[in-house]
């Protein structure tokens, strides 16, 4: 077990996530991991896996561990206890074990935080805190075995971070970023690490320097700004290590940029989305670098922490795996269907299990009409990954088109059942009931979208199509100019407009809303479809008017429309 503390001596330097990018490329990696947020007073590591910690959310932490021990002189029976696991959907990734500061949404969080005594842990005689978190390391290292234990500490000087770069960690990545306060506290701490009796084992750990927040510049005639800042600090600190003969080794400043993006919302940018390939090589010889200049200062950080650490048949599986990831992005910007499809495959034998590839490969099938394949390999993504609500969606509309509109109808309401809110499954169950004519349940459906999503115009569209055919025109007209309210160009609002109309006889609005409803693109297809299925159209078949105005926007009719006569 590789124990790596990350340390800061001022927040805001994007410690955490610096932390929480490496902890999913190691994951990615199928290496098994152990978080540990040791910064209790502001602990932030829980809402950067937000969306991979169960909805039970987090009962137990460190600040509980230490407040058992110190209730009762004693170590908790189980450290599973303490642990919440992070999961991930896509079955590539190993599951990462959390040991989180606590529930800080609870006031016994912050009462326990408060009532630890941090002086009598450490200072007062035959004091057991050293003890304690020598113990938990070791707990760490049998009960839950991984690969490799990360701790995001403390900012500033204090007992816990003493505890987690002095005590627990064999490597400290140190961040800073490029100001005087941030510099000095660095080399404060710098220099009480290096003093052997301020370490276990009396030996100083492995120290990484990372200037943090550097402006990226694209520009050639620009990039000597960048580089002159982190030359600056890089030589500040060698010279600092030599003047205070200091025993550490200093071979390579780490940078990592500032991301816009990320001030807008912060997310972890590891990962093949946000890589890119080299150019100008056979597709299986090439490497991959980073899209993102954040995204290639991590990943280079990355390749330092685990430098000896990766076998080179890892080294393989998980180039092959990335190669596939590309030529499944490189899928997505394809019209012609069949090159997608075969792109896809040729992922899949690099890659087996990647439910992703499977899913647009089933897309693939389903848009050359190729239901069976279609189903078969959707079936396929969802045994790898059997949380994805969206695989259910593409399963039951494949199923529709194949006929099975009651499966289809049991797969969507499978859907509901997880998520209320879904989108999909909401929208195709109001059009199953729909097509039915069983307007009351599609309603019912169709409201609901109305309720989640109350800035999707189509929903109101919906609604008021629903009350146009239960002659329910009030509020037909209150939907339909919500609807319109929302995209005043929306063809099918203005379309379901010149329906209502026309059920209400005037023309004159009718032929007005009609005629915005094609110039705003309404498709040829879709006229014909209304036209075959909507009695309102019947009187206005009988004269030239209307057929004029198709001919004007070019739609030909070509179905029998003596049928309606």
């Amino acid at each position: 077990m590789k124990t790596i503390t990350f340390y800061s001596y001022k927040g805001g330097v994007g410690r955490t996530l610096s932390l929480a990018n490496i902890a999913k490329r190691l994951a990615e990696f199928e290496k098994k991991v152990c978080l540990i947020d040791f910064d209790l007073e502001s602990p932030g590591l829980h809402h950067k896996f937000k969306k991979n910690i169960s909805n039970k959310g987090i009962n137990h932490g460190i600040v509980d561990y230490i407040n058992y021990f110190n209730c009762h002189n004693s170590i908790p029976k189980s450290l599973a206890d303490y642990v919440t696991p992070i999961t991930f959907k896509n079955k590539k990734f190993k599951d990462i074990d959390f040991i989180a500061a606590g529930n800080v949404y609870s006031n016994e969080y912050w009462k326990s935080l408060f009532s630890i005594d941090w002086v009598n842990m450490f200072y007062k005689k035959d004091s057991q805190g050293v003890a304690l978190f020598v113990d938990l390391k070791e707990r760490i290292k049998k009960e839950l075995n991984p690969d490799y234990l990360l701790i995001d500490s403390r900012t500033g000087i204090s007992e816990i971070s003493g505890i987690t770069m002095s005590l627990m960690a064999d490597e400290i990545v140190l961040l800073a970023a490029k100001n005087e306060e941030n510099i000095q506290g660095l080399k404060q701490i710098i220099k009480s690490l290096a003093q052997p009796e301020n370490t276990l084992s009396g030996k100083l750990p492995k120290l990484n320097f990372v200037l943090c927040r550097i402006p990226y510049f694209e520009r050639p005639e620009e990039k000597n700004i960048e580089q002159s800042a982190i030359n600056e600090v890089d030589r500040d600190l060698k010279a600092f290590i030599k003047e205070s003969e200091l025993p550490i080794e200093f071979e390579k400043l780490f940078v990592i940029h500032s991301d816009p993006t990320l001030e807008i919302e912060e997310k972890l940018l590891m990962g093949y989305q946000y890589e890119k390939e080299e150019e100008n090589k056979p597709f299986l010889q090439r490497k991959f670098s980073s899209k993102s200049p954040i995204a290639t200062d991590y990943l280079e950080l990355f390749e330092e922490l685990t430098k000896g650490k990766l076998s080179n048949n890892e080294k393989l599986i998980f180039n092959n795996i990335k190669k596939a990831e590309f030529l499944i992005e490189r899928s997505r910007n394809i019209s012609d269907n069949n090159k997608k499809i075969e792109l896809l495959l040729e992922a899949i034998k690099l890659n087996p299990k990647s439910d992703e590839a499977y899913a647009l490969l089933a897309n693939g099938y389903y848009s050359n009409s190729d239901y069976y394949n279609a189903l078969d390999k959707i079936n396929k993504a969802i045994e790898l990954n059997q949380e994805s609500n969206d695989y259910l969606c593409t399963k039951g509309f494949i199923i529709e088109q194949m006929g099975k509109v009651e499966d289809a109808e049991s797969i969507f309401k499978e859907v509901i059942k997880r998520d209320k809110k879904n989108f999909n499954a909401l929208t195709f169950l109001g059009g199953i009931y729909y097509d039915k004519k069983k307007y009351k349940k599609a309603l019912e459906y169709y409201l609901k979208i109305v309720e989640f999503y109350p800035d999707y115009f189509g929903g109101y569209n919906n609604v008021g199509n629903v009350y146009r055919l239960q002659k329910n025109y009030e509020k037909a007209f209150d939907y339909i100019y919500k609807a319109l309210g929302l995209n005043p160009q929306d063809f099918t609002s203005t379309g379901t407009l010149a329906e209502i109309y026309a059920q209400l006889g005037n023309n004159n609005e009718f032929y007005k809303n009609f005629e915005l409803s094609l110039s705003f693109g309404m498709p040829k297809k879709t006229v014909i479809r209304n036209i075959e299925t909507e009695d309102v159209y019947k009187p206005y078949l009988k004269g030239p008017k209307f057929l004029n105005l198709l001919k004007k926007y070019n739609i030909d009719i070509d179905i029998d429309t003596s049928r309606f006569l």
